[in-house]
């Protein structure tokens, strides 16, 4: 009983407006019957004419529910097309949540490719090969300290590098162009964090996610490093000097 007031209560005023138009005008079409014509001199009406009155007498409402109908799919494919909409938006927002959980996961084993690069980049430094300031042994217990969860170990210990021989361009040459292993491993590092970079904006419509890649984390501080020791970008965005007061300094 509930449930039936309620529906008549929400009831277009559409439909509720046609249903009192009919009811009057079918009203008064009967008064006009009984009334007027009267219901004995109606029966006795050829069937043809009685056919062409109703005809007469109904054509408005068929035209008064035809108009009502149209308005109805109106509304009904409105109402669709929102709802369509609705089923879009939420489809993009699912597929960007998808992406980003995919990026997430990207972000996992390419921060772990990046310490790799940087840990073998580092021994060709300090190891037995460049300046023997590292033996293999230790090299191998740093190795297992940043399998066990430290990925960045290496990354921090060039950017320690790169902070004590800030003041000496040739040095900072040395460290990441001077050999032919030192220049591949530079340039592998550069390109795959430019992809991880490219990666995160395509996910990011904010800049969020790539801005605390780029800036908070010691990958980008990195990357942005080798950038100024290749001469692409200048190094007060690196470390926050000018060349004038380093010089100075």
């Amino acid at each position: 009983m509930n449930e039936s007031s309620e529906q008549i209560f929400h009831m277009d005023w559409r439909i509720v407006f046609g249903l009192t138009v009919t009811s009057i005008w079918i009203g008064a079409g009967l008064f006009y019957l009984i009334s007027v014509v009267g219901l004995d001199n109606f029966l006795h009406v050829p069937t043809g004419d009685i056919g062409s009155f109703l005809e007469g007498a109904f054509a408005p409402l068929a035209f008064l529910w035809l108009v009502i109908g149209h308005f109805m799919q109106q509304k009904e494919i409105t109402a669709n097309t929102m709802a369509i909409s609705l089923q879009e938006r939420s489809a993009r927002r699912l597929e960007v949540h998808s992406r980003r959980d995919s990026y997430f996961k990207l972000l996992t084993l390419v921060q772990e490719q990046l310490g790799n690069v940087s840990a073998f980049h580092y021994i060709s430094i300090c190891g037995p090969t460049g300046s023997g300031e590292v033996s293999m042994d230790e090299f191998s217990d740093m190795r297992t300290q940043a399998s066990a969860g430290d990925t960045s170990l290496f990354i921090r210990k060039m950017i320690a590098m790169a902070a004590d021989n800030r003041d000496d361009p040739e040095k900072l040459q040395e460290i990441f162009y001077g050999t032919e292993v030192r220049t591949r491993h530079s340039n592998t590092f550069n390109k795959t964090f430019a992809r991880l970079l490219s990666a995160a904006r395509a996910v990011d419509e904010d800049d969020m996610i790539s801005s605390a890649l780029l800036e908070g984390s010691a990958a980008g501080f990195l990357y942005r490093i080798m950038q100024h020791v290749s001469g692409e970008v200048p190094l007060s965005p690196i470390t926050g000097v000018d060349k004038e007061q380093t010089a100075s300094g």
